[in-house]
């Protein structure tokens, strides 16, 4: 029977920075994968940083958060 292989990523976010929140999502992806995990999963809003609250209304902030996945 094949494995899968979880790890679990508890990062500290910070609200807005979605360019220094997406490096952390890239490197602890990346020391998962070295960890020889298959899927690694993140706490919700972790790209955005949690509570976003306002944040999320603004179009440039969720445009900015779609380009910012797309480039992870």
């Amino acid at each position: 029977m094949a494995q899968l292989r979880v790890a679990l990523a508890q990062v500290n976010t910070t609200v807005g920075d979605l360019g220094a929140n997406a490096d952390l999502v890239s490197a602890w992806a990346k020391q998962a994968l070295r960890s020889g995990a298959h899927l690694v999963a993140f706490p919700e809003m972790t790209l955005t940083g949690y509570p976003a609250e306002d944040l999320v209304l603004r179009r440039s902030f969720a445009q900015s958060s779609r380009a910012a996945v797309n480039r992870l």
